[in-house]
Formats: structure tokens, C-alpha cells, sequence
């Protein structure tokens, strides 16, 4: 049986303004994104290698080339920290964080 937990779920925009989605899972003990247009449960699928990632270096902007997103943790990292490395990681690219989904959903 699989075993799946999601660790964030990002909406995100581009320069242009176009929204975007990231989800990260947990499954099975691997890192898994989905990455797709718009914020709704579904859209058209895009590659995580559309995600470019750059530095500021001296008030200049230099690609960072060969950068994606992480698929392992930081010995001793947590949840929490390796979503925090995630954003910030996402705020120094092409796309920006724009708001993020509750994952701990619960009813009554």
C-alpha cells in the first residue's frame, strides 16, 4: 500500500502573471512534484525544468545553472525547513509564491 503525505502545496504566479501550481508529496519515503498551470485541482502540465533559479550577486542577477528543486532533505532538516528552503528557493526564480494551500484539512 502506498504511503503518502503532501508537504506543501504552493500557488504560484510567473512575471507575465499566469498562475501556476506546485504540489510536493511525500510518497513512500520519495520526494514527488506536480507542477501545472493555473490554481485550480487541475492543468496543463508543466516540466519542473521551466523553474529557472537565479542568485543576486553584487545587485546583479546571475543564473544559477543546473539548480531544481530538492528530492532529499538536509540531514536533520524538518518538514517545515525543507518547505521553507522550497519558497525561498521559488522566490529567487521565475515564478514567486502567491499563496499557500492548508494541508492539514479536517472535518467536523
Amino acid at each position: 500500500m502506498e504511503n503518502k503525505e503532501k508537504l506543501f502545496h504552493f500557488h504560484l504566479e510567473d512575471g507575465y502573471g499566469n498562475a501556476k501550481t506546485l504540489v510536493c508529496l511525500l510518497v513512500n519515503g520519495s520526494i514527488k512534484y506536480s507542477f501545472y498551470g493555473g490554481h485550480g485541482s487541475s492543468g496543463t502540465p508543466f516540466s519542473l525544468s521551466n523553474i529557472q533559479y537565479y542568485d543576486i550577486v553584487n545587485g546583479n542577477m546571475r543564473w544559477k545553472r543546473n539548480a531544481s528543486l530538492p528530492v532529499s532533505n538536509l540531514e536533520g532538516e524538518t518538514k517545515e525547513q525543507f518547505k521553507q528552503r522550497v519558497k525561498a528557493m521559488l522566490n529567487n526564480s521565475t515564478v514567486k509564491v502567491v499563496g499557500e494551500v492548508n494541508t492539514n484539512v479536517t472535518f467536523a
